[in-house]
């Protein structure tokens, strides 16, 4: 066992196996030696817990509770909605009379843009492509499973939440043996257009998008082909399925993909 700097005893010497926090030096077992009397031993958490519930907040820099989604810093519970104030409506102008002076207006056609074949086209479903890579980070870890099968998931819910899987916490997008991915980490959102949003939850390693940190509790939207970045070494790959121009608009019934 090893003991990570939030004083959980871990079974992973890289991330800590209770709350994903990376474990500086490796080999910090159980039966290591004590801190030296000089400095203060490491401290769980703050004594706050969740008002939802319950769970001990394991510091002043956990922002969302993983257990539940209660923001500690707002004191809202539960995962934060989308939906926010609407936009005050403008003034109706008159409309302004012709100038009977001035010569009619000429109107010039426009060649329309082509666009690419699908483009365009509704979405249908959303798949999240799970692999692992040992670079994701711009340097090779040995650590990584390789030899993991690539997992691809369909989003058939409005909100499908990230998180490492074997926990109490429900996911929808479980992420096996990457000890630094939260239990709560991230949130995919669908939003009223059919796009998507993707929101980190607080976690203790963050999120990037295309290789940018996202902050935690913003929205950041995200299209065919981005790339989200999380834990040690998972890379999950969006890939919009669009309406075939072959098939027919109604009538059909939508079927949740095979496996690979």
């Amino acid at each position: 066992m090893y003991t990570c700097p939030q004083n959980h005893q871990s079974e992973s010497p890289d991330f800590c196996s209770v709350c994903g926090v990376e474990i500086s030096g490796a080999g910090a077992g159980v039966g290591a030696a004590a801190p030296s009397s000089g400095a203060p031993p490491p401290v769980a958490a703050s004594g706050e817990r969740c008002p939802d519930c319950g769970t001990p907040r394991e510091g002043p820099g956990q922002i969302f509770c993983e257990i539940c989604g209660h923001n500690f810093r707002t004191g809202a519970s539960g995962v934060p909605t989308l939906d926010g104030p609407a936009a005050p409506a403008s003034e109706p102008t008159a409309p302004r009379e012709p100038d009977s002076s001035a010569p009619p207006p000429t109107a010039v056609a426009e060649e329309p843009t082509p666009k690419p074949p699908g483009q365009g086209l509704p979405v249908v479903r959303w798949d999240l492509i799970v692999e692992v890579d040992d670079s994701l980070y711009g340097t090779t870890n040995p650590d990584a499973p390789l030899d993991q099968p690539t997992q691809t998931f369909t989003l058939f819910a409005d909100e499908s939440l990230i998180g490492r899987s074997g926990t109490e916490v429900r996911v929808q997008i479980p992420i096996v043996n990457d000890h630094g991915v939260s239990r709560r980490h991230a949130l995919i959102v669908r939003r009223p257009d059919g796009g998507l949003v993707v929101r980190d939850l607080g976690s203790t390693n963050g999120t990037q998008v295309n290789g940018v940190d996202i902050l935690p509790g913003a929205d950041v939207p995200v299209e065919d082909g981005d790339r989200i970045a999380i834990g040690a070494w998972t890379r999950i790959t969006l890939r919009a399925v669009r309406l075939s121009p072959t098939l027919p608009r109604s009538g059909e019934e939508e079927s949740r993909p095979k496996g690979r």
